[in-house]
């Protein structure tokens, strides 16, 4: 009996570190991967994003911090992309087509081999005019790397001349802040949150 008695508190003390650890692991529960996790993050510990210097389809120069004072959805793109890319395309399509006036639409390369040209082509392939929306590069180096580090985008050369990365729709506030990360297929999440933020 007392044996008996002794397995079933073993079993509880395990179960219970298990449930323990689980929910350290997962955010409370919150989350099962770490793209869930990185949202969280970034929805609880809004950062300000680095003012990287830009050139668009039109091979226009801008800043990030122009930006400021409206509501900015960004992604990050590569012209070439076969498939996430084209996913996150026609999010941006829906997205520009019901974003309230003065808010805009970034997509950002993070390619350096991304020319005008191919960034022009992109645009085009989306329907994409500056100012409202503009697909753009990033001039330097170091500021690519700050920024995408800054908004915990993770970009891996696939050995075939492309990127594996990870995609989502970025909320930039009008402060120049990035407030939120939802998924490519969440264009009606952002709006909503746009709404409330103007509200």
């Amino acid at each position: 009996m007392a044996e008996s008695a002794r397995t079933v508190l073993a079993t509880l003390a395990v179960a219970g570190a298990a449930a323990g650890m689980l929910g350290w692991g997962t955010g409370g529960g919150r989350v099962f991967t770490s793209e869930m996790a990185r949202r969280l993050d970034i929805a609880a510990a809004p950062r300000l994003l680095p003012d990287v210097i830009l050139h668009d389809q039109s091979g226009a120069m801008t800043r990030l911090s122009d930006y400021r004072g409206r509501p900015v959805v960004m992604e990050f793109v590569y012209a070439t992309c076969p498939d996430i890319c084209l996913t996150l395309g026609t999010a941006f399509e829906q997205l520009d087509a019901a974003l309230p006036e003065g808010a805009a639409l970034l997509s950002v390369s993070f390619d350096p081999a991304d020319t005008p040209e191919q960034l022009g082509w992109f645009a085009d392939r989306h329907g994409a005019r500056a100012p409202r929306w503009r697909v753009a590069g990033i001039a330097d180096a170091d500021g690519r790397a700050a920024l995408l580090a800054r908004a915990e985008v993770v970009v891996i050369p696939d050995g075939l001349g492309g990127y594996v990365h990870n995609a989502g729709l970025y909320l930039v506030d009008s402060a120049g802040r990035l407030v939120a990360v939802f998924g490519p297929e969440d264009a009606a999440a952002v709006l909503a949150a746009i709404a409330a933020d103007a509200g």
